[in-house]
């Protein structure tokens, strides 16, 4: 299996080790998109190490190091162009760095790339590259184009001259995805010769959008990850502040980041909260066992409490004692919740809902006198008496206005959430009865039909997200393909794996062995967010199937971030979503000075100075001419391209950029009309093929 995350890091450690000036040490400049893109992937040390000396954001005050060539790894937008285009001002007999070499993120619009090569920095550009990555990773098998706005963009009727444009935009980036992660496998193919002579599976891209399932992105979820997202403030899903009561008895805040690099983690993001305790236990006494320092005269820990004072006595392991202890206490804090807000009562109501069916499968014939308690209960959060209203009328196909201003009033709902409430019209969903949106067919509370040997999930996880079921019919090859057609040559089934059941799960996800991947990649893209919820059950079926599965979206929701949305839907958001790349000022004349070879430019904070909370200045001290020792090449780096997936812009003979056709749309011209590129000047090879392995649906 091709992990997202590593094909990133190979993409961009590759690029620039592939950059090998003269003087053999560079910088590194990023600006603010492509330092989240690079930080999704890569640690300092791995840049560090290819003979960096120093890290720098495009949008900070930087000292001018005129000896050294620069690497620039920027977003094609004219902020960042025109940043980079500073550095090398017409009045300045120098520039920032002694050369360019321009690695951008996606392709770049022909009036950026004439105005880029028409400037004063084209002398000074060795390297011009469009790189295909445009994407951040999440996890192995998660992706994300950190574009939360598109949710207004696709279903705001304030946004509607913009959808087109958003659309577009969404196509290309998902196929600049599929081309790096088919250039990986490619590539691992070649160098494998066990693999050579095997027939690649064709892959499938299966692109969904959010009101697909809106069940999905409300009802609670009980699964660690998904439970710890809903109910605590963890920041883009990795970062948790919690307090702590240190040696001293005084209580301070600690911050923890929360990703795949934590084992502990990995092994219980997809265990049910049930039994997360159970399983952090198990591996608890699992490390204890391994590590001989550890055992002594001490038992084995029974319970989260017991756990919790063991640790306390192992300062030899400060690492894993804050992985434990971190985890120990998000578990306790989502139990807690779980418990003081009634979710355990309420999430039964809201499984009857989301199913239409009982524990026992039946139908639900008591529903709305279970919910009333609730609505009309002060104990419980309006947000969560939003969500249960929001089942409700999805559940019944919408509801008389009367019937709804009743039960509006009865749980006493805040503006803003009657607002969330209304807007799912906006989505497709019928809120009203006799209303402008289709009515289903299907009877409300209609029961799934169960399989003979299909296992009882528990109570309160009865529900099984649609775009699962999606993805279950498409490899079984029963995907109503009217609903989902092929925009190409539909892949080769299966047949060895279309007969296995997918819903079938003898033990816990945590504990299942790493899958053995075969078959076709198929990759879902869902256009307005993404659940955790979604992301657990691609999980699930690449280890139940044995496929490469991959998912992604604009953007990672939480139930509590999917109704914030909403509640704003019909107008658009009330203040402007701030771009991840700062809005572009003219720098001021005197600014502008360049020093000589090699000085420092006096004044001015770095890209660490107050407020700036990027990726920090690394190398920091002397100039780097000054420094002694050289850091060793990696042995085993040739120094080389890395594999497919981008084209290389290149110079005439007369020392004009050419560009190459666009991936999307007609060709680019030259950026001097008057002198023809040459021949030989085509596109890579690569780049015919990219849509040879993969389809869309």
């Amino acid at each position: 299996m091709t992990s997202i995350v590593q094909a990133l890091h190979d993409r961009i450690i590759g690029s620039i080790d592939s950059i090998q000036p003269p003087e053999r040490y560079k910088i590194v400049v990023l600006d603010a998109k492509t330092n989240k893109i690079v930080l999704s992937a890569c640690k300092m040390f791995d840049i560090m190490d290819r003979n960096v000396t120093l890290v720098e954001m495009l949008e900070s005050k930087r000292q001018a190091y005129t000896s050294l060539e620069a690497v620039y790894l920027l977003t094609p937008c004219m902020e960042s162009v025109q940043r980079l285009m500073d550095d090398y001002p017409n009045d300045s007999p120098t520039g920032k760095y002694k050369a360019a070499h321009i690695l951008f993120t996606a392709p770049l619009e022909d009036r950026l790339f004439d105005r880029l090569t028409k400037s004063p920095v084209s002398k000074y550009i060795k390297t011009l590259r469009e790189l295909f990555m445009d994407f951040t990773a999440i996890e192995s098998r998660v992706f994300s184009l950190e574009s939360p706005s598109s949710f207004y963009t696709l279903y705001s009727p304030a946004k509607k001259m913009e959808l087109a444009a958003e659309m577009d935009s969404i196509a290309k980036q998902s196929m600049k995805l599929a081309g790096l992660l088919q250039s990986e496998l490619e590539s691992y193919v070649r160098s494998n010769q066990d693999m050579a002579g095997r027939q690649q599976g064709q892959g499938t891209i299966l692109i969904l959008d959010r009101s697909i399932d809106i069940t999905a992105a409300i009802v609670h979820e009980f699964t660690y990850q998904a439970m710890a997202n809903d109910l605590l403030p963890i920041e883009d899903g990795t970062k948790y502040t919690y307090d702590i009561e240190n040696g001293d008895g005084a209580t301070e805040a600690v911050s923890v980041v929360i990703d795949e690099s934590d084992q502990v983690f990995t092994d219980i993001r997809h265990a049910h909260i049930v039994e997360t305790a159970s399983t952090l236990t198990s591996k608890f006494n699992q490390f204890v066992a391994e590590n001989e320092a550890l055992r002594g005269d001490k038992d084995k820990v029974a319970s989260l409490r017991n756990m919790k004072d063991q640790l306390a006595n192992l300062p030899q392991f400060q690492d894993m004692k804050a992985k434990y202890s971190t985890h120990i206490h998000i578990a306790k804090e989502c139990m807690r919740i779980f418990e003081e807000s009634k979710i355990n009562e309420l999430g039964l109501v809201e499984q009857q809902l989301a199913t239409g069916e009982t524990v026992e499968g039946h139908l639900p014939k008591q529903v709305l006198a279970e919910m009333i308690p609730f609505l009309d209960d002060p104990d419980v959060s309006g947000m969560d008496k939003a969500r249960l209203l929001m089942l409700y009328m999805i559940c019944r196909g919408g509801l008389k206005n009367e019937d709804r201003e009743e039960l509006l009033g009865l749980a006493r709902m805040s503006s803003d959430n009657v607002e969330a409430i209304r807007n799912l019209g906006l989505l497709g969903v019928n809120t009203e009865r006799g209303g402008s949106a289709p009515r289903s067919k299907k009877k409300p509370f209609y029961p799934r039909k169960k399989a003979e040997d299909e296992e009882q999930p528990f109570d309160l996880s009865r529900y099984i997200t649609k775009a699962k079921k999606i993805v279950e019919e498409h490899i079984n090859g029963t995907l109503d393909a009217t609903l989902y057609p092929y925009t190409t040559e539909a892949p080769v089934q299966d047949s060895a794996d279309a007969t296995r059941s997918l819903r079938k799960t003898a033990q816990p996800a945590w504990e299942k062995k790493r899958p053995n991947v075969k078959g076709s990649r198929l990759m879902i893209f869902i256009a307005g967010g993404v659940t955790y919820s979604e992301i657990r059950a691609m999980y699930e079926l690449c280890h139940s199937m044995g496929r490469d599965i991959v998912i992604g979206s604009t953007h990672i929701i939480t139930p509590r971030q999917f109704i914030f949305s909403l509640k704003d839907l019909a107008r658009g958001p009330l203040r402007p979503i701030a771009p991840v790349i700062p809005p572009y000022q003219a720098p001021v004349h005197a600014q502008q000075q360049r020093p000589g070879p090699g000085g420092p430019r006096s004044g001015g904070p770095g890209p660490g100075g107050p407020g700036n909370n990027m990726m920090p200045p690394q190398g920091r001290g002397p100039p780097p001419q000054q420094q002694g020792q050289h850091r060793p090449m990696t042995p085993g780096n040739s120094g080389g391209p890395p594999p497919g997936g981008m084209r290389t812009i290149q110079k005439d003979a007369s020392g004009r950029f050419v560009a190459p056709p666009s991936s999307h749309g007609p060709p680019r011209s030259p950026a001097h009309p008057q002198h023809p590129p040459p021949q030989h000047h085509a596109p890579p090879p690569e780049e015919k093929k990219k849509n040879k392995m993969f389809g869309f649906i």
